[in-house]
């Protein structure tokens, strides 16, 4: 069901409001206080994320639909300020308050780590011996290519292969496959040219020239001004002739098109790092501040328009570091929804682009 104007209204609301305030106070590179002190003086700026889902009520998800305000440290209302406190009610919009950390744009460490065993598909289906093995070796080249395993741009350490599609562009040839990704992942964050070699696997999992696999086609800017909304971390390359790939995801198979992302959706993704897992979508019009350099305070992007999704049961993590361009695909059919590309460093959330917005920025649909 979609949101209401009255909804999507509030929501605009608080986030126009709230994360201005969040950016100037720093909230994405803020961590869980230790002193009460600290945490009273930096409240006004504690919001980093609002988003649309379902009010918590004592621990319980209720049935009712809300404006849900994300904070760094959620503190007792006798605690704060007058200015401080956040409205229980935006234009007769109930409004809920949670505890989260903020998310950063999901690249890779340098160093690189023997990958966790991933999980098996699901307990509702099964997958076969090929690709049990595919999960096992993603982060080794994989020859055809295939989606959700290593990948990246020859300057970044590691990412992943969302899914392969064709151009949608007037003038391009139809026949090309494309490879997507994020811009972070492919693009290095506006730093790379058009051209620039992509690599499977990613540099940081032993990638080298002699892995090239594609070149940078065309990517969208990402404004990292923490003031101007953008809608996608997404870039593509043009694969080479000569490397063949299959148009299939490791655990999770031939996509079947893609549809809007909407909250209550139980979801799946199979990434560089933590392979195959599962979630739930928490929020639609999910609006985020994101750290796009872990280094950086001042390099915070304002995401509007996101999926939030939370890990499920038995998995620990939704997505870790490398795992940024894995594809989001509904769990009762094989239906692209979103592009996964933040989360925090714990992995219980992520965020992802609409796959819609995904497709009419870069001007593609996926194969």
């Amino acid at each position: 069901m979609p949101i209401s104007t009255d909804l999507l209204q509030a929501k605009q609301t608080v986030s126009t409001r709230l994360l201005r305030a969040g950016r100037r106070g720093g909230a994405v590179v803020a961590r869980r206080c230790i002193r009460i002190s600290s945490a009273m003086a930096s409240a006004g700026g504690n919001v980093h994320a609002v988003g649309v889902g379902k009010k918590i009520t004592g621990g319980v998800v209720t049935k009712e639909t809300c404006v849900r305000i994300y904070v760094v440290q959620k503190l007792p209302a006798s605690m704060l300020s007058p200015r401080d406190h956040l409205p229980q009610r935006i234009d007769g919009v109930v409004t809920d308050v949670i505890e989260s950390a903020p998310a950063f744009a999901l690249g890779q460490s340098a160093v690189k780590k023997a990958p966790p065993k991933a999980a098996r598909a699901t307990t509702r289906r099964s997958i076969d011996v090929a690709q049990e093995a595919c999960s096992d070796n993603r982060q080794a080249a994989q020859r055809p290519v295939v989606a959700g395993i290593s990948v990246a741009h020859e300057d970044v350490t590691a990412g992943t292969l969302a899914c392969f599609c064709r151009s949608t562009l007037a003038g391009d040839d139809p026949d090309q496959i494309l490879a997507l990704s994020n811009n972070h992942v492919f693009a290095d964050t506006n730093r790379a040219e058009i051209g620039d070699d992509l690599y499977q696997p990613g540099p940081a999992d032993g990638g080298t020239a002699a892995d090239r696999i594609a070149t940078l086609l065309r990517y969208q800017e990402i404004v990292i001004d923490g003031q101007t909304p953008n809608r996608v971390d997404a870039a593509v390359g043009l694969m080479l002739p000569e490397i063949e790939s299959s148009p299939t995801i490791c655990s999770i198979g031939a996509l079947e098109g893609m549809e809007r992302g909407v909250e209550g959706m139980e979801v799946r993704k199979h990434g560089r790092t933590t392979g195959y897992t599962e979630g739930v979508i928490t929020d639609e019009a999910y609006d985020a501040l994101v750290g796009m350099d872990p280094a950086d305070p001042n390099a915070v992007a304002l995401f509007d328009d996101q999926l939030r999704i939370e890990v499920t049961p038995p998995f620990q993590a939704i997505g870790l570091g490398g795992d940024s361009g894995s594809l989001i695909v509904n769990r009762a059919a094989a239906r692209a929804v979103g592009l996964f590309f933040a989360g925090p460093e714990s992995g219980v959330y992520g965020i992802a682009n609409q796959m819609n917005d995904v497709m009419e920025a870069l001007d593609i649909e996926p194969i």
